[in-house]
């Protein structure tokens, strides 16, 4: 299958805007963790406005929302600085892909190293494609461990460069 033609050049973002969040002088544990849940989610609602360009979305509130619940079952940035935020909803017309990346050194996603999170891989699908869902979801946990491709995607200035690299890897 030709994963990459679920991917759109509009669902293609190369700058996030996003930014890390300062903490404050004084602040406190309970503080410093709000404040990281909260930069998470300005993160899942910017790549859920991202996925919205789609047309795939019916309802972008409902869809964020998901994506939301979604990362506070477990987070999705399985490796340093790569997540694959991916959510089956109702809220998806089809199967959807975007690919994220945030300026360096990258922004908090709750990740199982702690380290910032650089590089985003989204996904979601309507219920019923659990076939397509999860074929590409095992085929992308396998893309970021390839550190070239990683690299060139690091690297990208523009959406064509994005698919350039990714079709490397999906020959």
């Amino acid at each position: 299958m030709n994963i990459l033609r679920f991917l759109r050049p509009e669902c293609i973002r190369l700058g996030l805007n996003a930014r890390p969040s300062e903490p404050r002088p004084d602040e406190t544990p309970a503080q410093r963790d709000a404040r990281l849940v909260d930069e998470k989610e300005t993160v899942v609602q910017e790549l859920a406005e991202l996925l919205d360009l789609s047309g795939e979305v019916v309802n972008p509130t409902k869809f964020h929302r998901d994506l939301v619940n979604r990362e506070r079952k477990a987070t999705t940035a399985i490796l340093p600085g790569i997540a694959i935020p991916h959510v089956r909803t109702m809220q998806a017309r089809s199967f959807i892909m975007g690919f994220a990346r945030a300026e360096a050194p990258g922004l908090h996603f709750a990740s199982l190293d702690g380290a910032p999170t650089r590089i985003f891989f989204l996904l979601a699908s309507p219920p019923y494609e659990d076939r397509i869902y999860l074929q590409v979801y095992r085929e992308f946990a396998e893309v970021v461990r390839d550190e070239r491709v990683v690299e060139s995607l690091e690297q990208a200035r523009e959406p064509n460069d994005v698919f350039n690299a990714l079709r490397s890897w999906f020959r």
